[in-house]
């Protein structure tokens, strides 16, 4: 088996769905990033008054944006409890400052509405919350890429009746490769197997950017382009060797790698020169992005696509149905007016309109399309190539990456000192334990009489500490416990003379201490002296 290890960089924002999404109940933003919270370490947290607040907001007619309000309120001291951090671009973490628990829409008799701010997941390691490069979604692109290789090299296999099918996208894809539906161990990329691609183990996980993904027409027009609703996670542009996986070819495959290299450049590379040259949209893609790509796609990356050491890629979400869809055979379906109650809609070789995602609403410039990586398996004779890659995307994102790496060590030092913390508790709480046992082991080895002198010299000893240099006022409670023990000591008869003596010991010592008395007239009203010589009152 053919094996060749991956490194890809983004080059530019990725988001690869994982049919999730944060919450407000499940995350909070502070400072900028948005801090997802772990449900168990959080209910660990909340105080038995908190929980029963929550249990009694989820109970009000209208939950929703009395909850937001409660994390909202608590977003600081939540924050510090999280371990997986997200960069949010300023606008949204705008809007959730203004936004979470306001009610966007207020009706009579009617519950308020509230915006529900999801923010949808990038795919992620659960045991780490790291981002990663499914190989479904490498290797889905790589087909496609591969499909149109085979278009552009046999012409359409479709026959008129085949487009009036509903599964033509299956059979032409079944022609094209050389099986039947059902017989999958026909389909040459049953020979390819592409892993999953990682970070660095050794290394900080990449930072992913909570971003706004916007729709703008490729063309200009009275209709603007509808507005997305939610909020993306993404990889941002410019990671170098931010994932690391592996392609494995299989000995009876007749896809080689030098194949696969030349049906990825010459699908993907003029998608992604076309986006930077389009008359309308490409003035309003970021400049500086725009710049470095195109300097890398007139040198290094030319020259790596065409010694076969790696090859673009578009993956993920809002990728635009052309990345997804075959050289003339793409037919794309776009939504038209509403006539008469119904959508009206036909089918073109072209969208028109584009996503791309950006750091504000308004979004008039500083675009980036969505979805583009660069997938490297260097040899040494080309790696200086490799390395100038680097460098010019590491340029770019250095400040993105050096902020979160920042961050991730105030993370690291705060759940360190949250652990030592936990931990001196923990040991305060077993010191106290061990003590209170030590107490009472020594108590019950004790005389009652002799327990009722060690427990007022406890007690005097506690309010003494209690009044930090101060002192009672005569003829109130501790005065009161003082004058109860002399007289149990002078009239019960089980008491020896020796417990007497000690209980007149332990006032003198402790009642001038804690109660503003003069000692020599407590001596006379409480009879320390015939206490001391054990003579009756």
């Amino acid at each position: 088996m053919n094996s060749r290890d991956l490194t890809i960089s983004t080059l530019s924002p990725v988001h690869i769905g994982c049919d999730e999404v944060y919450e407000p109940s499940n995350f909070v933003i502070h400072d900028g990033l948005l801090y997802a919270l772990d449900a168990t370490q959080l209910a660990a947290e909340l105080t038995d008054s908190e929980r029963q607040t929550l249990l009694r907001l989820a109970e009000e007619r209208a939950p929703i944006g009395a909850i937001q309000r409660f994390f909202k309120s608590h977003a600081s001291r939540f924050a510090a409890l999280a371990s997986h951090p997200v960069m949010v671009a300023a606008g949204i973490a705008r809007e959730y400052d203004e936004k979470m628990g306001r009610p966007v829409q207020q009706g009579a008799g009617s519950p308020d509405t509230y915006a529900l701010f999801p923010i949808i997941r990038t795919a992620y390691r659960p045991i780490d919350n790291a981002p990663y490069l499914p190989g479904s979604s490498l290797k889905g692109s790589l087909r496609t890429a591969w499909l149109n290789h085979l278009i552009h090299r046999h012409g359409n296999p479709l026959t008129a009746n085949d487009e009036r099918d509903r599964n033509k996208a299956r059979t032409l894809q079944e022609r094209l490769l050389g099986y039947r539906f059902g017989q999958f161990q026909d389909d040459p990329f049953r020979h390819i197997a592409l892993a999953d691609a990682h970070p660095d183990d050794d290394a900080d996980p990449p930072p992913t950017r909570v971003l706004y993904a916007i729709s703008k027409k490729k063309r200009p027009s009275e209709r603007g382009a509808s507005e997305l609703n939610v909020f993306l996670e993404t990889l941002p542009d410019a990671l170098p060797a931010a994932f690391h996986g592996e392609l494995r070819l299989g000995p009876a495959g007749k896809i080689t790698w030098n194949m696969l290299c030349d049906a990825c450049n010459r699908f993907y590379r003029p998608q992604l020169e076309a986006e930077l040259k389009h008359e309308l949209l490409g003035q309003r893609i970021d400049p500086d992005w725009k710049r470095l790509i195109g300097a890398l796609l007139g040198n290094e990356l030319a020259q790596l696509a065409e010694a076969r050491q790696g090859f673009l890629l578009r993956v993920g979400k809002h990728s635009g149905a052309e990345s997804v869809t075959l050289d003339g055979v793409r037919s794309i379906k776009i939504l038209g007016k509403r006539e008469n109650g119904k959508q009206t809609s036909d089918y073109r070789s072209n969208t028109t309109e584009k996503r791309f995602a950006t750091l504000n609403r308004a979004a008039d410039s500083g675009l980036l399309p969505f979805g583009w990586i660069w997938v490297s398996a260097c040899d040494d004779q080309h790696r200086h190539l490799v390395d100038r890659l680097r460098a010019q995307l590491a340029e770019r994102s250095q400040p993105l990456r050096d902020e979160h790496r920042e961050r991730l060590l105030a993370i690291a030092d705060e759940r360190e000192a949250r652990r030592q913390r936990a931990d001196e508790a923990a040991a305060r709480e077993r010191d106290t334990a061990d003590a209170e046992a030590a107490r009472q082991a020594r108590l019950a080895s004790l005389t009652p009489a002799e327990r009722e002198i060690a427990e007022f010299r406890e007690t005097f000893a506690n309010r003494r500490q209690q009044l930090r240099g101060g002192k009672d006022k005569p003829n109130t409670a501790y005065h009161a416990k003082a004058a109860q023990l002399a007289r149990k000591a002078l009239e019960d008869a089980d008491w020896t003379p020796a417990e007497k003596a000690a209980a007149a010991d332990a006032i003198e010592e402790w009642l001038p201490q804690v109660v503003a008395v003069d000692l020599k007239d407590a001596r006379k009203k409480l009879k320390l002296a015939a206490l001391k010589t054990g003579s009756a009152a």
